[in-house]
């Protein structure tokens, strides 16, 4: 399984934001928090996401089919 683009430049900014701190605690504790999900693209492969940005493109994907319903 590999990690989504999106989850990569996820983990450096966290890396950027939480490092440096007495024996990287800080950054521990965010790596900790991470809540990620297994997503699998069209053509079968598994990912790694990150969860709420998924449930973010989820909603939007509601969304836009909701308005093309609409109209």
């Amino acid at each position: 399984m590999k990690l989504h683009n999106t989850l990569i430049e996820l983990l450096l900014k966290t890396y950027e934001v939480n490092s440096g701190w007495t024996e990287e605690r800080k950054l521990r504790d965010a790596l900790a928090r991470l809540d990620l999900s297994v997503y699998t693209q069209q053509d079968g492969t598994q990912v790694l996401v990150s969860t709420r940005e998924l449930q973010e493109a989820q909603r939007k994907i509601e969304l836009e089919l909701a308005q093309r319903r609409g109209n």
